[in-house]
């Protein structure tokens, strides 16, 4: 057990996250000419001459790109709204243009995240050509901007979306129906605003950065059917109980034209910047890095059994079991080479789930760390000629309903638990994998960052070096 890799992959871990924190992000994407009153973002250029700029945002990273925001743009700011996570505010202490507002506790909607939707709707309603509006959205951001259409009521919206959820729909069939009984979803507040310009700056936390689902798309255009959402209803059982309320809302064509001329939205942080910076960090500790996804999705067992058999065709290449020519596909990297096989830094990001059994706590990058840790384990005899380490983390620093970001495993974990009388199978089964990492060698090999402000999913680090 070396603490000096362990300490590089939590090195690699923090390198990943500090490349996507809300203000850095900012700085990186956006440029403003005070002379000229130009602002670039991402190289594109848009025009604050003789425009009121307004600030709109929701989601747990838009406090941080805000502040940043008015850092750059000063007086030129005259107003706006941020619906932020409860808690975000408690160290706020300096004058703004903006109002920042808490809400959505727990990360479900609820009355004051309600009453800020309100506002912004108020807001972005009144603004017209003159106007230019900045639209901050980051994960979060569905249950701090939550207004149903009239007449729903808000306890209406979200038991529909909890009993759709625990009928089994998926993300994308939950957002179909969130966008259509919602009032700035679905590319709705863009239609508020109308006639001013849009700008989004955008911070994803989902595979592949489909827009209109990272906070159920505000300035995106709902390209669904109009019978979308009661086509999902109905596939669940769910339409004919519904409330009359909501089926008067879903069953009414809307007529609203997107417009997608005023609009630009900009995906300005996702886990491939993080993933880079984790590949660059990796380097320059003399680590060789192989990217092997940055869309990896699936259950944490599975996930689990995937990474081993990348392991396991390393281990194979650097014992000269195979050649190149039987290595798989994303494993061909022009510097993999024997020599370089001895220090070697596997790199993913995605998001996993977990089948949830037990009455433990815990979280998915935790779970992910016994289960692979385990896989190690039952093959131990035949990576004898390796040591591996692992490590499973959220972005944003929190891993489940726990105050851990993730944790580490390796090769030894399970056998070095069991001499200090922890039994890893029985945790793992009772999805107890919190309580696991609390215990074993008094919570070394929990990942505690707290809150980074940020979030684009989860690192997966393995490194491999051969004794």
């Amino acid at each position: 057990m070396s603490k000096c890799t362990f300490d590089n992959l939590i090195k690699i871990f923090k390198t990943s996250f500090s490349a996507v924190l809300p203000e850095q992000l900012i700085r990186n994407s956006l440029k403003y000419n005070l002379h000229t009153e130009q602002l670039s973002v991402l190289g594109h250029h848009h025009s604050l001459k003789d425009k009121n700029v307004f600030v709109v945002g929701t989601g747990k990273a838009v406090k941080n790109m805000a502040q940043e925001i008015e850092f750059i743009l000063g007086s030129k700011i005259k107003g706006g709204y941020l619906s932020v996570p409860v808690g975000s505010i408690s160290e706020f202490n300096y004058k703004s243009h903006l109002k920042y507002l808490e809400g959505a506790k727990n990360n479900l909607p609820d009355k004051d995240s309600e009453s800020t939707s309100r506002k912004v709707k108020a807001l972005v309603s009144d603004l017209d050509k003159n106007d230019f509006l900045l639209v901050l959205i980051s994960g979060g951001g569905s249950a701090l901007l939550p207004l149903p259409k009239t007449p729903i009521t808000l306890l209406e919206k979200t038991n529909l979306i909890k009993n759709l959820a625990n009928a089994g729909a998926d993300i994308k069939e939950l957002n179909t129906v969130r966008k259509q009984i919602s009032d700035l979803k679905g590319g709705q507040l863009a239609i508020q605003a109308h006639p001013a310009q849009i700008v989004s700056l955008i911070l994803s936390d989902i595979v592949g950065d489909p827009l209109d689902l990272i906070a159920s798309g505000p300035t995106v255009q709902n390209q669904d059917s109009p019978n979308a959402a009661i086509d999902v209803l109905k596939k669940y059982c769910l339409f004919e109980n519904i409330p009359t309320s909501i089926k008067q809302v879903i069953e009414k064509t809307d007529s609203d034209v997107f417009p997608v001329e005023n609009v630009h939205n900009y995906v300005i942080g996702s886990n491939k910047i993080s993933i880079n910076a984790a590949v660059n960090e990796a380097k320059s500790l003399n680590y060789t890095p192989i990217v092997l996804s940055h869309s990896v999705i699936g259950n944490v067992k599975d996930v689990a059994e995937h990474y081993y058999e990348q392991v396991k065709t390393i281990c194979n290449f650097s014992k000269g079991k195979i050649d190149a020519s039987n290595m798989l596909p994303h494993l061909l990297v022009e510097n993999l080479r024997c020599e370089s096989v001895n220090n070697i830094c596997l790199i993913a990001g995605g998001e996993t789930t977990v089948e949830v059994k037990g009455t433990g706590t815990g979280g998915r990058n935790q779970q992910l760390a016994l289960e692979f840790s385990m896989l190690l384990h039952e093959n131990k005899e035949y990576l004898a000629d390796h040591e591996i380490f692992f490590l499973s983390a959220g972005t944003d620093g929190i891993d489940g309903p726990t105050d851990a970001a993730g944790a580490l495993g390796y090769i030894h974990l399970v056998s070095d638990s069991e001499l200090q009388g922890l039994n890893i199978r029985s945790y793992m089964d009772n999805n107890d994998s919190y309580n696991f990492y609390k215990q074993f060698s008094n919570g070394q090999f929990h990942i505690m960052t707290g809150h980074t402000n940020t979030n684009v999913m989860d690192i997966h680090l393995i490194l491999i070096r051969r004794k």
